[in-house]
């Protein structure tokens, strides 16, 4: 019988090895749009012959050396050919001339593709073994030098290996594993990849420190301006500063401001990080004082003035009278010819005979000092006014922390105010919550009412000037709000002891979370079956069977307010 049709099959093994981190992936052979055929290389290849396009009388050729030919392997990675000596014309059944061979082409196909992973960010940082960048998409490439790319497959913080199509969103401010891999049309299985991202969207928070003579923000010409910034991901930080409005530098040694003017400056600071979260500008403004207290003095008692020369009794006294341009005196000394320097407290009796030379040493409150040899005589007498009022200030005691301008209480907090005043002296602090009374401070006070206050106090002194300031805080009474999630959807429930719970595998996991609406969330907590009460850090997982478990969750947050949770369900 003569045989119409030739028709070579490649027939792959159907049993194979299961790849590691999936089973889906069989090697196999693939036919491209081409008409290309790929076989996998390590896959047998049997050849057969067939007079009919659907190989219905197909007989499996065993070739001279059946070991080797019934299955044979392909040898060559990449192009291979099956031939036969010379072309037949279907029609006449005679050799076409010129002659030419029928040449059937296979790809043999043994190398795995090559996957990459790309940051959809301006910038990223490397903190260790993490990448770290802004809220921002994942996207992977993979090339294949044969039969091309079948599928890219990804799995995140140890989840299900899923197939790739489109970039992934990181918003959340967290740590992610993320694991990777391709397979290629013929069931080559790349070996996994993996990368730790983390997402930071927090700026750095910079802070700033003034080292040498300072009295409030009264700083001397010998002090220096030092900052320095923290930052969540431990990812360095750059600190900019401007002064007054100047040029802008980058912060790398302490800033001298030795050499500008007198008066107030206003030093504006941020810091930035590695991924380019901007921290919003602050500022410090400070007066620089370089000048010395004056001094006055004044004659109390009996004088006499003879010949050019005024004489003082024994009765006489020597007030002396500092004063300061901006930072206030700190400690007045004077030595009665030639002896030790005393401190000065009130007015002295000149009690020395013989000509008298009064050296005084006056200093302020940075340091800025004068030595004088000489004291005016008593008509150059000093009439000194007070015309400010008291200098305010408040702090609390408790459960607190400050972010910006506004200070984070509870309930339990205690607020406290307080003045003084360097001159006429201070009397007393009137003080009203929100639109609220006016009230007379006395002792320290909370607030018991949640949400944001302002504190609006006033100070006074023996001579009724005042002074105003103001306070912002948040009051939080509540803990915060407990969250849990099982990785597998409960399709059952059972009683136990009266009480319904919902039935799960014993390989599901439990997930836990907490939000706070005031303070924030501090921590989270949990204990199984009155156990011991762990930190919750990561999924909770190894649950044994027919098992009832209750799971206590309790949350803290920053100002220790706190909230429990009963979780209870059944392992089967």
């Amino acid at each position: 019988m003569s045989i119409r049709i030739l028709t070579l099959s490649i027939l792959a093994l159907l049993s194979f090895e299961l790849l590691a981190q999936d089973s889906r992936h069989k090697k196999k052979i693939f036919k491209d749009e081409e008409g290309k055929v790929f076989v996998n290389k390590d896959l047998p290849v049997y050849l057969s012959v067939s007079s009919t396009p659907d190989g219905s009388d197909r007989e499996i050729l065993d070739g001279k050396n059946p070991a080797y030919s019934s299955p044979m392997y392909l040898d060559s990675e990449g192009y291979n050919t099956i031939r036969s000596p010379w072309q037949v014309d279907p029609e006449t059944k005679k050799v076409v001339y010129p002659k030419a061979e029928v040449i059937f082409e296979l790809y043999a196909d043994s190398k795995p593709p090559k996957t990459a992973i790309d940051f959809d960010s301006e910038k990223l940082a490397r903190v260790g073994e993490q990448i770290v960048m802004k809220a921002g998409k994942v996207s992977f490439s993979a090339i294949d030098e044969t039969s091309g790319i079948e599928a890219i497959y990804y799995s995140v913080d140890n989840g299900p290996f899923e197939k790739y199509t489109s970039p992934l969103a990181f918003n959340d401010e967290k740590s992610s594993a993320i694991a990777y891999y391709s397979v290629d049309n013929v069931g080559n299985v790349e070996e996994i990849s993996t990368v730790n991202l983390l997402i930071d969207n927090s700026a750095p928070v910079s802070a700033l420190n003034v080292e040498g003579d300072k009295s409030e923000d009264v700083l001397s010409a010998r002090s220096t301006i030092l900052l320095e910034a923290k930052d969540n991901s431990s990812t360095n930080s750059k600190i900019f500063y401007t002064i007054d409005e100047g040029k802008t530098y980058v912060y790398l040694n302490p800033i001298a401001i030795t050499n500008l003017s007198e008066g107030e400056h206003t030093v504006t600071y941020f810091a930035v990080d590695d991924v380019d979260n901007n921290e919003e500008k602050k500022s410090y403004t400070f007066y620089l004082d370089k000048s010395a207290p004056r001094v006055i003095d004044e004659i109390i008692g009996n004088t006499f003035i003879a010949n050019g020369k005024e004489y003082y009794s024994g009765r006489t006294k020597l007030k002396l009278v500092a004063m300061d341009n901006k930072a206030g005196v700190k400690e007045i000394r004077y030595s009665v010819n030639g002896g030790e320097f005393k401190l000065y407290e009130s007015p002295f009796y000149l009690t020395e005979a013989g000509n008298l030379n009064i050296e005084v040493l006056v200093m302020d409150k940075v340091n800025n000092r004068v030595r004088s040899a000489e004291f005016s005589d008593k008509n150059n007498l000093l009439s000194y006014v007070d015309l400010a009022g008291p200098k305010l200030g408040h702090s609390v005691a408790g459960p607190s922390f400050t972010v910006k301008d506004t200070i984070y209480i509870s309930k339990a907090t205690t607020i406290s105010l307080k003045g003084s005043d360097d001159d006429s002296g201070f009397k007393e602090i009137d003080y009203q919550i929100d639109n609220g009374a006016s009230s007379t401070y006395a002792e320290p006070f909370s607030i018991e009412s949640g949400g944001f206050h302002t504190i609006t106090y006033n100070g006074y002194d023996n001579l009724s000037n005042s002074s105003t300031e103001s306070m912002i805080c948040m009051v939080d009474n509540e803990g915060p709000e407990v969250f849990n999630r099982f990785s597998i959807n409960s399709n059952k429930t059972k009683i136990i002891e009266g009480e319904t719970v919902n039935v799960y595998p014993p390989h599901v996991v439990l997930f836990l979370s907490s939000t706070d609406k005031g303070a924030g969330l501090d921590k989270i907590s949990y204990q199984v079956n009155g156990g011991t009460m762990l930190p919750y850090r990561s999924l909770i997982e190894n649950f044994k069977k027919n098992r009832l478990y209750r799971i206590n969750v309790l949350v803290l947050d920053k100002l220790g307010n706190e909230n429990q949770e009963e979780i209870a369900f059944y392992i089967e």
